[in-house]
């Protein structure tokens, strides 16, 4: 008897642990983490490696973009083919991400709306969506990054 009841408790343990995984694995839009029916801040920063080894950051350029506008929509379809999953830093809320890369392309929604915004990193799968770390499926975030800069500064 007490051998069945650590079999069942060992057993539903394994499955506890199982679909915590796949909760955390499981991919997401990174479309949908986003709120296109609100206006939003499209703002691209290019950064520079220095012969020291750090970063510099040129002047951000922004541009205010309105629900349902090509813009909107070209920032939409581009992360449309994108998704991402929850990993350790979104669980422990370490905000840190390592910004390698030579882009950082966020996207802020109007004010009171703190947690509607996505920071991606050329060069880093990790990024911040809605104000937690989450890592990214991506074929190339630095190609992710260069579409979102092209919608805002074509060339």
């Amino acid at each position: 008897m007490a051998r069945s009841v650590k079999r069942v408790v060992l057993v539903l343990l394994a499955a506890a642990i199982a679909a915590f995984a796949a909760w955390m694995l499981w991919p997401r839009s990174l479309a949908g983490a986003f709120d296109f029916d609100q206006p939003f801040t499209l703002t691209v920063t290019d950064l520079e490696l220095q012969e020291d080894g750090r970063w510099t950051s040129g002047e951000p350029v922004s541009a205010a973009v309105e629900p349902e506008t090509p813009a909107a929509e070209a920032v939409r379809a581009a992360l449309e083919e994108e998704s991402y999953h929850l990993c350790l830093s979104t669980l422990t809320g370490d905000p840190l991400i390592d910004g390698t890369g030579d882009q950082i392309v966020s996207l802020y929604g109007s004010a009171g709306q703190e947690k509607n915004h996505l920071t991606l990193y050329a060069g880093n799968s990790r990024l911040n969506a809605g104000g937690r770390v989450v890592r990214g499926y991506f074929r190339d975030g630095a190609a992710l990054c260069g579409e979102l800069a092209a919608i805002l500064r074509p060339e």
